[in-house]
């Protein structure tokens, strides 16, 4: 084991890992009102967005890659750490772009879960990753 990494999962990284278990969850949720709400259209005969069903697969894919790492954080294994990182990174500029689109307080509410969820896998949290 690496000198100065903790034994025990640190308090910012079990928020970070149950904030990712929440993401995820909202995700998944997401992805699949979005696909209902298309297919529900579709059934009714009305014009649906291409990129709607591509969207709530991707919403889906992201539930799933979340909650495995989630799953995997106590395993300590660096690529769940990068992987976190990257979807966050992709959360908040995402939640950028709804702000600067629709001005919705559910951007607003989506970038801190995704800067809280990186701030507890970064800095001393990221220790945690080390083996």
């Amino acid at each position: 084991m690496v000198t100065g990494v903790p034994a025990r999962m640190p308090v910012n990284v079990k928020f970070a890992v149950a904030g990712g278990w929440i993401q995820a969850f909202f995700n998944g949720f997401a992805g699949y009102f979005i696909l209902s709400e298309v297919n529900d259209r579709l059934d009714h005969g009305q014009d649906v967005d291409g990129l709607m069903r591509p969207l709530a697969y991707i919403s889906i894919a992201v539930a799933l890659v979340l909650a495995t790492c989630a799953a995997l954080a106590p395993k300590r294994y660096g690529w769940v750490r990068n992987t976190v990182l990257v979807i966050e990174v992709f959360a908040v500029l995402s939640g950028l772009i709804g702000l600067a689109a629709a001005a919705a307080p559910s951007y607003a509410v989506g970038m801190a879960l995704a800067l809280g969820i990186a701030a507890g896998f970064s800095g001393e949290g990221g220790k945690w990753f080390e083996r």
